[in-house]
């Protein structure tokens, strides 16, 4: 069915590519860190409408990831997607989940932002640790 010019199906099919490309993305940036030596602890972890991409331990380090994947620089790079409103609402979902998942005594909570580019034929994957501190 045409709508406009387009098919209705149009928006519905580029809806379902940015889902899929940032489940892949969070595959991907899991993978990542498990192999640079990090324990996931979880994956979309949720507190009512807040959510946290993944939570992973190294050491006495829990990073708190948001995971951000762009197929275009047009719109800028992945990381500067992550605005105040957006830190401000992951580092809340970190300090209820801190109290849920058992960190271990003197964990260190960090925000660290994973930035994925895919390009043609490949990607480029950034891991900007300690991306924001809280307030």
């Amino acid at each position: 069915m045409r709508c406009g010019g387009r098919t209705l199906r149009e928006p519905i099919e580029t809806g379902l590519r940015t889902v899929h490309r940032g489940r892949l993305a969070e595959g991907i940036a899991a993978l990542y860190l498990e192999m640079n030596g990090y324990r996931i602890l979880a994956r979309n972890a949720r507190c009512g409408p807040l959510e946290v991409d993944l939570v992973a331990a190294r050491g006495a380090t829990v990073a708190f990831v948001e995971v951000r994947a762009r197929a275009s620089l047009t719109h800028g790079r992945p990381e500067e997607s992550v605005r105040r409103i957006k830190r401000e609402r992951v580092t809340h979902a970190a300090q209820r989940l801190a109290e849920s998942l058992c960190l271990p005594p003197g964990a260190t909570m960090r925000f660290d932002v994973i930035a994925i580019e895919i390009e043609p034929f490949g990607l480029r994957l950034r891991h900007l640790l300690g991306f924001w501190r809280p307030r």
